[in-house]
């Protein structure tokens, strides 16, 4: 009997413990990647959120507490098919402001002075405006519909958003 004092791997086991070692590296370094990628993504959608519906809220704030002026593109007062690309309002302190959008801008204009409401990481696409009760005779309360697509500008992957919010609004003066 011949006991060999040589103790080690084999160039099999050697081989083979490196293949699964490479492969097991492998997969966990692709699904940090993807988290990253994952991660990236939601960021961007966040932000892309959190930019419209700020942009959303301050809108609606001015909507609720003014009288809606813009009916000169529908000729019963009620747009319901929400095709209206601009809306102005006659607010009891800012006069006559009007929403509208260009160039990927959510734009303000108040006074004369127009204003860019969305920040420069974000673009729109889409600003439409649906408009009901606001015919003078038709006894409802005025409900305007906001309806929004924003997307971001910069990144490896470009992400829309749609947004919608519905504001009843109300002639505070009316009420005074």
């Amino acid at each position: 009997m011949i006991i060999s004092k040589e103790r080690g791997f084999t160039l099999v086991e050697v081989l083979v413990s490196s293949f699964v070692f490479s492969i097991i590296v492998l997969g966990v370094s692709g699904l940090f990647v993807q988290v990253i990628g994952n991660q990236r993504r939601a960021v961007a959608a966040q932000e892309i959120q959190e930019n419209g519906l700020f942009i959303l809220e301050l809108m609606s704030r001015e909507i609720r507490v003014s009288q809606i002026v813009d009916s000169d593109q529908i000729p019963a007062g009620d747009s319901s098919n929400c095709t209206l690309t601009r809306l102005a309002i006659r607010h009891p302190v800012n006069g006559t402001v009007i929403y509208s959008i260009g160039n990927g801008l959510l734009l303000r204009t108040a006074s004369g002075t127009t204003t860019e409401l969305s920040s420069s990481a974000i673009s729109f696409s889409r600003l439409n405006f649906c408009l009901l009760g606001s015919g003078p005779t038709d006894q409802q309360q005025t409900r305007v519909t906001i309806l929004a697509a924003s997307q971001n500008k910069t990144g490896k992957e470009i992400l829309t958003v749609n947004l919608q919010t519905t504001v009843s609004s109300r002639d505070v003066q009316t009420e005074i």
